[in-house]
């Protein structure tokens, strides 16, 4: 009888061991149902690039594709990213006008977006210039960045019409100007009014980020292509690095929300 006994009382405390919280086993599969609540799925990302020659990557003499192919690679590792995909549709020399065009050519990939990057206004600020090369102000860039960023809110807008969850991030305007308008020696100040003009376009909508990359290119003329304008292979990976870091402080915003 004390054999039975002491049989029945390990048997015992072998099942209360064995009964989580509440008095229920809990079973293989339920662990693995609740391990995958925890982390979701990775999400197969689709990146549209708009605007001018920095997203086309002209001056890349590495032929990696600008700040748009490099940023690739770093967000392909990123947890929660299967693939990342690129449909890239800038070109060399537009301007802003030239932007409604391109989406309502393409709004079936726009609408499939998850990311939307755009660069644009380079090739603005240098129509003041060309147009005004002899009689250049401080006001005649100040009229004409009040006018740019009226034609970003409209694209803005255009672009949530086509598709209302994508994120968009738009990069700004850096100064490659310094040695070509000496006559305008406030030109640092110009670009800056430009971008917080662009920040402040940005802020009236959801999803959407404004990512300054003037101070990466102040007084770094090794960034530069040979045609002083456009970035090389390493200021285009400076690009992508700031882009990179911008997005991955946003992550739960455009990553968080795919697939709900």
């Amino acid at each position: 009888m004390k054999q039975w006994g002491w049989l029945l009382f390990c048997w015992l405390l072998a099942g209360c061991v064995s009964l989580s919280t509440g008095g229920k086993p809990e079973r293989p599969h339920e662990a693995a149902v609740k391990q995958t609540e925890a982390k979701p799925l990775p999400k197969d990302i689709h990146l549209v690039a708009l605007g001018d020659s920095l997203t086309e990557g002209v001056g890349d003499g590495e032929g990696k594709g600008g700040y748009v192919g490099r940023l690739v690679p770093l967000l392909s590792v990123e947890d929660g990213v299967r693939t990342v995909t690129v449909t890239n549709l800038g070109k060399r020399g537009r301007r802003i006008v030239e932007l409604e065009s391109v989406i309502k050519a393409h709004e079936r990939e726009i609408s499939q977006a998850d990311l939307v990057l755009v660069t644009i206004g380079g090739n603005d600020v240098m129509n003041v210039v060309r147009s005004h090369f002899f009689d250049l102000s401080r006001e005649r860039f100040a009229n004409e960045a009040k006018a740019f960023a009226a034609r970003l809110d409209r694209l803005v807008l255009s672009l949530r019409t086509v598709n209302p969850d994508a994120f968009i991030v738009l990069v700004g305007l850096y100064n490659p100007f310094s040695s070509t308008l000496p006559n305008i020696p406030e030109i640092d100040d110009v670009i800056a009014e430009w971008n917080e003009g662009s920040r402040g376009v940005l802020l009236r909508y959801d999803r959407t980020m404004f990512v300054d990359v003037q101070d990466v290119f102040a007084d770094r003329d090794d960034l530069l292509y040979r045609d002083e304008f456009h970035p090389n292979a390493a200021g285009y990976a400076q690009i992508a690095i700031r882009v990179h870091d911008a997005l991955i402080e946003q992550k739960e915003v455009w990553l968080g929300s795919l697939g709900q």
